[in-house]
């Protein structure tokens, strides 16, 4: 019996982590490495 309710706090935290990353996607906003270039000729015509 202690076996399957430690199974079942296992299953239960790795549900719970699993949702939190779905939900969050497993990071914060990023921007965009260092060295990325951003090429002029494609930028929008209000972002000039």
């Amino acid at each position: 019996m202690t076996f399957l309710m430690i199974l079942l706090l296992v299953v239960v935290a790795l549900s719970v982590a699993s949702v939190y990353l779905i939900v969050r996607d497993g990071r914060g906003p990023q921007r965009p490495p260092v060295s990325h270039y951003q090429d002029t000729r494609f930028l929008g015509p209000l972002a000039r």
